[in-house]
């Protein structure tokens, strides 16, 4: 039974950077109320990011001090390395930006110094909440029906919202909204505690095989993370899962393997988490925005996910502060631009992403390279495929 009803100007579903960062970024500069909504606890063990120096003009415009974040929040990464197209080692540039001074970033530290920030500016944060029903009204106000395992069903009436849930787009596809799938890329990781000074190198280390690639790097709490990138299938047929499985691959690369020697294993098991590239369609819907990997989903090999999710967080905060508080301006015209504006950068993603790829000729005739070389066509085309 529906024990109470709560009304928000603008409710957020995720909180993960691009969610945060539209919150905060509507809480600096409106007035209007801010619910933010996430199904998990906030304790999922988060992999890590490596970020560029950009992400400080991002925290700077959010209005946050970097050393609020804590002293072991930005790690700075000294050198990166790649072995990919060739035995011999590469500098390892970013697909989309040329090298600046690079981090890596505590995912947890991050993400909760920004939950903290909403809190505190006045925002509403909903832990543990699930959305059973989303429905219109003819005036475009929405009625979401939420629940929470303490507290029961209540519904939240919103003028606005916002889907930041993450690869899944929960509430796109509840709205009936379909995305485009590129791959079938997956991550499977480890993670590593460092024992000796000698171990804590601050790099990172990109190494392509014959059935994906591998990336290794010092995390915060002297943690090393090492990650392998490959389709669905070939996880599957390879049991990556299972640590005796995933142990014998990484035994058989040529450098990854060194960043953990002598290293203690923290994970009891692998974990599995999805990395594909997907862009959602872009259907027009009244008072409603896709941001972060909800809107666009890229390949980990792009460095884009970060800086994705606050970008597109801060402009769908500019386009509902517009929607909601400007009477004067065309929020349809801005929508539809905004999202034309994610298609052409998709668009233009898959091009670089199929040229960085095809810098790797070797094990031409493995599956997963096969997919990769493949011609893939853009959404300005009639559909995505690998």
């Amino acid at each position: 039974m529906v024990s109470s009803i709560i009304d928000t100007d603008v409710a957020i579903f995720g909180a993960g950077p691009a969610g945060a960062c539209a919150a905060l970024s509507l809480l600096n500069h409106t007035n209007l109320d801010i619910t933010l909504i996430e199904q998990s606890d906030l304790n999922r063990e988060r992999i890590g990011e490596h970020v560029t120096e950009c992400i400080f003009d991002f925290i700077d415009y959010l209005k946050i001090k970097p050393e609020n974040f804590g002293p072991d929040c930005f790690i700075p990464t000294f050198d990166s390395t790649s072995y990919w197209g060739s035995d011999l080692p590469g500098m390892r540039n970013s697909v989309f930006t040329a090298q600046q001074s690079t981090f890596q970033l505590n995912r947890e530290q991050f993400d909760l110094q920004l939950l903290e920030n909403i809190a505190e500016r006045g925002g509403r944060v909903m832990p543990r909440t699930h959305c059973q029903q989303i429905n219109q009204w003819e005036d475009g106000r929405w009625q979401l029906k939420l629940s929470h395992p303490v507290h029961g069903a209540f519904i939240l009436r919103a003028r606005f919202i916002v889907d930041a849930s993450g690869r899944n787009a929960n509430i796109s596809r509840q709205l009936g909204l379909t995305g485009k799938k590129v791959d079938d890329l997956m991550a499977v990781g480890r993670f590593f505690e460092c024992t000796s000074d000698e171990q804590k190198k601050q790099e990172y280390l990109i190494e392509s095989t014959e059935h994906g690639w591998w990336y290794g790097a010092l995390l915060p709490n002297n943690q090393y993370s090492i990650c392998f990138f490959s389709d669905a299938d070939i996880v599957s047929n390879l049991r990556l899962n299972q640590q005796s499985h995933f142990n014998a691959l990484l035994a058989q690369t040529k450098h990854i393997k060194k960043l953990v020697k002598e290293t203690k294993v923290t994970t009891p098991h692998p974990w599995v988490r999805q990395a594909y590239s997907q862009s959602n369609a872009f259907e027009s819907l009244p008072n409603f925005l896709a941001i972060g990997d909800a809107a666009c989903a890229f390949d980990p090999i792009s460095s884009m996910g970060i800086g994705f999710a606050l970008s597109s967080g801060c402009h769908a905060a500019n386009l509902i502060a517009a929607n909601l508080t400007d009477t004067d301006s065309n929020q349809e015209q801005l929508i539809n631009q905004f999202q034309m504006d994610l298609n052409n950068q998709f668009d233009h993603y898959l091009t670089l992403r199929q040229q960085f790829y095809q810098q790797e000729g070797r094990w031409q005739q493995a599956p997963f390279w096969q997919r990769r070389h493949a011609k893939i066509t853009t959404l300005q085309s009639e559909g995505v495929s690998a």
